[in-house]
């Protein structure tokens, strides 16, 4: 296939060797900015001054004034750069071709993926609607590319209720507001509270919809509730 449809980066167009993997060149591979030093320990991003220091983690100003109901979070890298070209063909252009990438970045980071060794995985839900208009949910490729790297469980238990507008444009607030009450169990039955829930999704911005997923989660009794993305925006 390759001698018949040579492949190219995706970021940058230019020509891959046969036996280079992927659609990502190394030159723009490189310019992942990942999160490295000091993080978060609720979300992931990297801190700056605003951070403060609890008795037992450093805490972003925004998960202050969140006030998550999950306790951990990892993000891989920034929203910039290849990082941001890379999710936004992950997510608006049909990125299926870019699966393999996804593993590849996965593994990069494996050390940092061992906090999370044998959870059980949720990925946010799209609405069905919007599913069926996309053909795919791209946090779905993402829990795949997580357990194709580390032990863990699919639980896909979340759905959405409604069909929200976009969270891009939209403000700390209204995102908030957005999310309210879109998402519900597809069971009624209890979660096992022994049970680690990671919630899975591509980037972390204000946090309002990782937080109004881990509302429901711990409504239905998970005590232990974390959270993964790609990307800190």
């Amino acid at each position: 296939m390759d001698l018949l449809f040579p492949r190219e980066c995706f970021q940058c167009q230019q020509p891959l060797d046969l036996s280079h993997p992927g659609f990502v060149c190394e030159s723009c591979f490189n310019q992942i900015v990942f999160n490295r030093g000091s993080c978060c320990s609720c979300c992931g991003r990297v801190l700056d001054s605003d951070a403060k220091d609890t008795p037992s983690n450093l805490i972003c100003s925004n998960c202050l004034e969140l006030n998550p109901y999950f306790n951990h979070g990892i993000s891989l890298f920034a929203f910039t750069n290849t990082g941001r070209a890379f999710i936004h063909a992950l997510k608006y252009r049909n990125g299926a071709y870019l699966r393999s990438d996804l593993v590849r970045i996965m593994q990069h980071e494996q050390e940092r993926l061992q906090s999370i060794q044998g959870c059980t995985f949720v990925p946010v839900p799209l609405h069905f609607f919007r599913k069926w208009k996309r053909g795919y949910n791209q946090c779905e490729w993402i829990t795949k590319a997580l357990l194709h790297c580390i032990d863990g469980e699919w639980a896909p238990i979340l759905r959405r209720t409604f069909n929200t507008p976009s969270q891009t444009s939209l403000t700390r607030e209204e995102r908030k507001q957005n999310v309210k009450g879109a998402f519900m169990m597809k069971t009624h039955r209890p979660l096992d509270c022994t049970k680690t829930y990671v919630l899975v999704d591509d980037v972390f911005t204000t946090g309002s919809t990782l937080n109004e997923c881990a509302k429901v989660l711990h409504q239905h009794g998970a005590q232990n509730i974390r959270v993964f993305t790609l990307a800190h925006g």
